[in-house]
């Protein structure tokens, strides 16, 4: 704003510096823009009237042309590399895919190598719980006693064979001898079977 001491003439002379102040800062400004412009636009400048005229109506030409742009030339460089790296990501996921392939197979195999071990190992644990059923001191005790019982049957048997003369003396002596043996033995031992049982049992065993 002009003040109350300024001339006119003043006035005009503070107007015109500022003017010349800004405008080089106009002029630079200008100048990057067009610059700015350039370097993404061709140079239809350089080219003749004929280039011109070719360019127009020469599609081929024309491709030409705008392949040689700079900033057509920048991005097929980064379509080339962004196809290469599409490309190397595309190998990776080939390669790993193979090893999950891989590792399928071998987890199949070690899944039918465990199943046949679990089903090996039930059938051993079937016989193991069978055994030890069979060896257990108390199944052992029971089939002596069955065993005295079937020999005291034999016994029986022998003495009414003979009452009814179906054997002879000495025939009924042996075979009579032979099956009271055989009750007294296993009648002993499962008299001793049981005292040794009854001992565990005492012992908390």
């Amino acid at each position: 704003m002009p003040t109350a001491q300024q001339s006119p003439q003043q006035q005009q002379q503070q107007q015109q510096q500022q003017h010349q102040q800004q405008q080089p800062r106009n002029e630079n400004e200008g100048n990057e823009l067009t610059t700015e412009d350039n370097s993404n636009m061709p140079n239809l400048s350089i080219l003749s009237l004929d280039e011109l005229k070719q360019l127009d109506r020469d599609p081929e030409f024309f491709d030409d042309f705008i392949e040689e742009m700079s900033v057509v030339q920048h991005l097929n460089e980064e379509l080339d590399s962004m196809m290469n790296q599409v490309e190397t990501i595309s190998r990776e996921n080939e390669s790993k895919g193979t090893h999950l392939e891989v590792l399928k197979r071998r987890l199949s195999d070690d899944y039918t190598a465990l199943k046949t071990l679990g089903e090996k190992c039930d059938k051993l644990n079937k016989k193991y719980l069978k055994k030890s059923e069979e060896y257990a001191p108390q199944h052992i005790r029971e089939l002596l006693q069955i065993a005295a019982s079937n020999a005291d049957g034999d016994c029986d048997r022998h003495v009414e064979h003979f009452l009814n003369g179906k054997i002879d003396v000495q025939t009924f002596l042996n075979t009579y001898q032979s099956s009271k043996k055989i009750s007294a033995e296993r009648k002993a031992k499962e008299e001793r079977l049981g005292t040794q049982l009854s001992a565990l049992e005492r012992a908390g065993i």
